[in-house]
């Protein structure tokens, strides 16, 4: 039986001439496609090969063919850069599309980086979380607060500097009631916390949790104050409120003005006293103005 020859097919000019399909998406890469197979084939008139040009086509480059200008795949190179830096500007100057690559950039780096944290040196993790990351308990002589001391602080705490020092040591006090150690796998491996102050607010007073940070925050604040007037364990941070007062405690509470950037940035210039702020005459230029009226 005689053999078919699809000579109308892609099999068969493929076959012939050389001829491939190319994914390439660039006019360089297509190009260059193009030329990177052998010489193209030519039959002869009787569907022979003479050896001798079997031979040249055996021995031939099968890199670069040589129809394959240099020049012009520089020149298809460039316009593809071109291309594809118009396309990066306009990307980097639409707004939410700026915002979508810095989501993505953002998602693989935490990719990258997430085999590097949880599956390597695990011996150097759990050492410092035993010694660097261990909240020694603390105590001190104030009760539990309850929910609705808490709440009622809350309230309370743009009502005057003492109320926003009382805040920050109801959360102090709290911490000393609640568990946030660390917990362990059965290989002895760090897997998370407990609770601590912020179960402790999902379970009682939950209308507080989209404030945790705020609270905290007065919580950080009670914690200097401390530092300043060097208090310790377990004198609670109320007692700093009551008479005799501290030199540092009548400072703060000489100004009325019930700003918690303020009074952070004053309790940190007493434990920083080269700490500088730019925007001290201001805020008493604002305070002076106030007084008169």
């Amino acid at each position: 039986m005689p053999r078919k020859k699809y000579e109308h097919s892609a099999y068969y000019y493929a076959y012939r001439y050389g001829w491939t399909h190319s994914e390439a998406r660039t006019f360089a890469g297509q190009y260059f496609d193009q030329h990177t197979y052998r010489p193209r084939m030519r039959q002869r008139p009787n569907g022979e090969w003479s050896g001798k040009e079997w031979l040249k086509w055996r021995n031939s480059s099968k890199e670069i063919d040589s129809d394959f200008n240099p020049l012009v795949f520089c020149v298809l190179a460039a316009a593809d850069i071109g291309f594809a830096m118009r396309d990066t500007v306009r990307a980097i100057a639409d707004p939410i599309e700026r915002d979508r690559m810095k989501r993505e950039l953002m998602q693989d780096l935490r990719h990258i980086r997430r085999p590097f944290y949880y599956a390597q040196e695990v011996e150097r993790r759990r050492a410092l979380a035993i010694e660097r990351r261990k909240i020694r308990r603390r105590s001190t002589t104030a009760p539990m607060p309850t929910p609705e001391v808490l709440m009622k602080a809350w309230n309370e705490r743009k009502s005057s500097r003492k109320a926003m020092i009382l805040l920050g040591g109801i959360m102090h006090d709290l911490e000393c009631y609640v568990d946030n150690c660390l917990k362990f796998d059965e290989a002895g491996n760090v897997i998370g916390r407990n609770g601590g102050i912020r179960g402790w607010i999902v379970d009682n007073v939950p209308e507080l949790l989209p404030k945790y940070k705020t609270l905290m925050r007065y919580k950080a604040l009670a914690v200097r104050i401390r530092q300043a007037t060097r208090t310790k364990d377990p004198k609670p941070t109320s007692k700093l409120l009551k008479k005799p007062l501290h030199k540092a405690v009548e400072t703060i509470l000489a100004e009325e003005e019930p700003v918690f950037v303020h009074v952070f940035a004053m309790v940190e210039h007493m434990l920083s006293p080269q700490t500088v702020f730019l925007d001290a005459p201001k805020r008493r230029e604002e305070q002076r103005r106030r007084s008169k009226t």
